[in-house]
């Protein structure tokens, strides 16, 4: 359904209690009427917005990494550059909401994993196949970023585990910067 802009504020409300009801309980428990009640709203209104409760979720989760363009980028500074713009994300509050929502909920909820899969799986494995330089496994290489910047996402963002919760953005980013060189590199 198109958005007018008078309807723009209502379905703005929806998506922030969304995301709240969703970080809060999870996708199974959060229901549509709690939603709705929070933003203001009727449920019936949350439907005509987003089609249903997995409309919702995937319009509350919808995260686009905006992913450098390594190629661009002189090979040996790729893994700086890739970490600085994963630390940037996660320290974004809004898509660092969502990042933290989606791996806050993924372990107990196979919605919210299914959309972890969906964003990094997609997202980094096309930043990867850009960077194809005929030695293949590109699809392994992204896996085994997703993996480690999502360990680190853990462990900074959600357990806030010291000292990496407590480390300056720049000290994460030389930490982590190597490591992604070294599986960029293959």
């Amino acid at each position: 359904m198109p958005f007018t802009a008078r309807s723009q504020p209502a379905r703005d409300a929806v998506l922030a209690a969304a995301r709240r009801a969703f970080a809060t309980h999870g996708f199974e428990r959060a229901t549509v009427r709690a939603i709705a009640a929070d933003a203001g709203v009727d449920a019936s209104m949350v439907i005509r917005y987003f089609g249903s409760k997995d409309g919702l979720f995937g319009a509350a989760t919808d995260v686009d990494l905006a992913l450098p363009d390594l190629g661009q980028v002189p090979p040996e500074d790729r893994g700086v550059v890739l970490a600085s713009r994963f630390v940037a994300l996660w320290d974004d509050p809004a898509a660092g909401e969502v990042l933290t929502l989606l791996l806050r909920s993924a372990p107990t909820s196979e919605r919210a994993a299914e959309r972890v899969r969906e964003v990094f799986a997609v997202q980094v494995a096309s930043m990867v196949r850009g960077l194809d330089d005929g030695r293949g496994g590109a699809v392994r290489r992204a896996g085994a970023l997703s993996s480690y910047i999502l360990g680190t996402a853990l462990t900074r963002y959600v357990l806030r585990l010291p000292p990496v919760a407590d480390a300056p953005p720049g000290e994460v980013v030389a930490t982590m910067g190597p490591i992604l060189q070294g599986i960029l590199d293959g």
